[in-house]
């Protein structure tokens, strides 16, 4: 059957076949065709595959019927807005007819609009010229009503920077060819200026007289403002300036006097009056001085509270035109005196410090020197002198060295100086004129140790003390000094060699028949009086010349001492004749055995009792009265090894070939070699 059925299907001509096999079923187009036709093709049949092109041709019939049935309410749509915008544009076009006409109607009206705005825009223009004009050259109502107002607070300030601004403004004007304008407006505002100014300069001495009663017075800002404000008016400055320091002038006295005599109250608890130590005059001057310190601190800082640091106005000065001249001329008169500027200028602060310290430099100065006058020790002296240079140079870098209190200062201590040089001649012409007789002991004289002790004190002092060429590290200082150590150490050695005289059997001045009297003890004493003298000034820096001059006569007299005790024991023995003979023989070239005084056994009998004589312990010297420990000792060691040297020496004459002696009988005579000898003194 089925190859019946396919052997009755008919052929498809050879183009369609061709067609249909060349044909890309995968392809879009041909998919969805076919996904189309299956939604109205159900039934594949052969019969329906016959019709299916009427089939198709029928589905596109229905499609383009209902498509038109859709579109009929689309048009009749169309057709409504059609109408509409006929309406429309007729409205347009009857509404710009009417504009047209209406423009045309308007079109002076536009213009006259248009003019007056551009005449508006010049008008603002004018008001904004006007306004900035006025500010910058012109006062408002404010501003001028706190310049001449009773009451001074920031407004009357801010009107008088913006005077000041409106008249440096004017001298632009200057410049162009606003000349008149210019003049006028500088000439009122330099009225309004001044007069401001001399109400500001009334108002800060009211002020100031207020504050002059305090003792250390708080300075309000509004006060500071209005004395810088015054800055720019040197000479109302300088009257402000003036008045202050009148009354803290005025002040500063009573203070003082209220310091000197009252002191604080009970309650207080504070310092007691400086009077009370008048008795001790060192506390006395040191608190006079400390008060004068303190006031002086504390008027500097009010002083600098109100009125401005000076370095900081001379730079403000400096950075205008002509500042640099200015601050050299400032610096110029700072090195010769106080420092400032002219008398026409404003005062610097050390200069009003100078004016308010002028009421207490004479009662400083009287009391001082009251002190002096009670003629004090010289040590006292010398402590008040220090004390003086350290104030001076103080109160020389805060008001200059040209200050009246400097110059209080600098005569006081002179005072002082004098007082001191004074003391120091009376009392070295009173130890010349009476020098004390030397204790049997041969000790110091008390007289010896209490210029010892004085010579300490002042180094101790001076030392202690703030000098200031010391801390500069300047020589002068140092040679001040060593004078003042000078005129009290070469008294003290001329009244020990004086004294020693005594103990001098050839002078007319001995205490003892000239017989009785050792030789050495004059060289014993003052080697005992010349050390208590130099040990004081031993390792101090500032005394290194009394040092080493105390020093090399303490040298000369100790080797005195040591030669007389070598010869006391060496003509004791009848070795010192053979020793200097035989040393004279050597320097003649001559042999010793010639000579009748330097026979053998003479010479060995003399180096035998020499060695004999220092074999004794108790024979050895021992300097009793030499009462230095340290000297003592080295001065015996020094006897013993110039016995020795002086042993040595013989027996060295003796054993020469050149001296003439037998040596057979040489060292028959002499017995003990000079190692034997320096073992026996225990030298070296």
């Amino acid at each position: 059957m089925a190859s019946a059925h396919s052997g009755a299907q008919p052929a498809l001509a050879p183009g369609l076949a061709r067609k249909i096999m060349e044909t890309r079923t995968e392809a879009p187009e041909v998919v969805g065709s076919l996904a189309t036709l299956s939604d109205f093709f159900e039934d594949n049949s052969p019969a329906a595959r016959r019709r299916l092109r009427s089939t198709i041709e029928n589905q596109g019939v229905r499609i383009n019927e209902q498509f038109l049935e859709e579109a009929q309410g689309v048009i009749k749509m169309l057709d409504v807005v059609q109408g509409d915008l006929d309406s429309l544009s007729a409205c347009c076009e009857s509404m710009g007819a009417s504009l047209a006409g209406s423009r045309s109607a308007a079109a002076d009206l536009l213009h006259d609009t248009d003019k007056l705005q551009r005449a508006l825009q010049v008008s603002e223009t004018r008001s904004q010229l006007v306004g900035r004009f006025l500010e910058q050259y012109q006062l408002t109502p404010s501003e001028a009503a706190a310049l001449q107002g009773e009451e001074m607070g920031d407004a009357f300030f801010q009107a008088l920077a913006h005077v000041r601004q409106i008249h440096g403004n004017c001298k632009t004007l200057l410049r162009t060819h606003h000349q008149r304008a210019g003049l006028e407006l500088m000439d009122t505002m330099g009225s309004l200026q001044e007069a401001a100014y001399e109400r500001l300069c009334r108002w800060v001495q009211q002020e100031c007289r207020e504050l002059s009663e305090a003792d250390a017075p708080e300075v309000n800002p509004l006060l500071q403002q209005a004395a810088a404000a015054l800055r720019e008016r040197p000479v109302l400055f300088k009257y402000c300036a003036e008045e202050v320091a009148q009354a803290r002038h005025t002040a500063l006295f009573q203070r003082f006097i209220k310091a000197s005599r009252a002191g604080a109250v009970a309650l207080t608890r504070g310092p007691r009056p400086i009077e009370v130590h008048a008795h001790d005059p060192r506390r006395y001057v040191s608190d006079m001085l400390a008060w004068l310190h303190a006031s002086l601190a504390s008027e500097q800082e009010f002083l600098v509270s109100l009125f401005g640091d000076d370095s900081q106005h001379q730079q403000q000065n400096g950075s205008g035109s002509g500042g640099g001249g200015a601050a050299a001329a400032a610096a110029a008169a700072a090195e010769m005196g106080v420092g400032g500027a002219a008398d026409g200028g404003a005062p610097t602060i050390a200069q009003l410090l100078d004016a308010v310290f002028e009421s207490v430099c004479r009662p400083v100065k009287v009391r001082i020197e009251q002190v002096l006058m009670s003629s004090p020790p010289p040590l006292l002296c010398f402590r008040l002198t220090q004390l003086l240079a350290f104030y001076l140079a103080t109160v020389e870098s805060l008001l200059g060295a040209g200050s009246q209190l400097a110059e209080a200062l600098r005569s006081s201590r002179a005072m002082a100086v004098r007082t001191f040089q004074e003391g120091l001649r009376q009392r070295g012409d009173k130890l010349l004129r009476y020098p004390p007789p030397p204790p049997r002991d041969l000790a110091p004289p008390p007289q010896l140790l209490e210029g010892a002790q004085l010579a300490a004190d002042l180094i101790a002092s001076y030392e202690q003390s703030f000098d200031p060429q010391q801390a500069e590290g300047q020589q002068a200082g140092v040679d001040d000094f060593s004078a003042v150590l000078s005129a009290v150490v070469d008294p003290l050695v001329e009244m020990c060699a004086r004294s020693s005289e005594a103990l001098n059997p050839t002078a007319a001045s001995r205490v003892d028949e000239g017989s009785h009297l050792d030789p050495t003890d004059q060289r014993v004493y003052l080697v005992n009086c010349l050390f208590v003298l130099a040990s004081p000034l031993a390792g101090h820096e500032c005394a290194l010349a009394q040092a080493q001059q105390l020093h090399d006569a303490l040298e000369g007299h100790v080797a005195a001492v040591v030669g007389a005790e070598v010869a006391r024991t060496l003509a004791k023995c009848g070795l010192a004749e053979v020793a200097a003979r035989l040393q004279q023989l050597q320097d003649q070239g001559q042999p010793a055995a010639g000579d009748p005084s330097l026979e053998l056994p003479r010479v060995g009998a003399a180096m035998r009792t020499f060695f004999a004589r220092l074999s004794d312990p108790a024979m050895l010297p021992e300097l009793p009265k030499l009462q230095v420990p340290r000297l003592k000792a080295e001065a015996i060691q020094r006897v013993l090894q110039s016995l020795a040297d002086a042993y040595a020496a013989v027996h060295a004459a003796l054993t020469d070939p050149g001296s003439g002696y037998p040596a057979a009988e040489v060292a028959e005579a002499v017995r003990h070699t000079p190692a034997q000898v320096r073992t026996l003194l225990g030298v070296v």
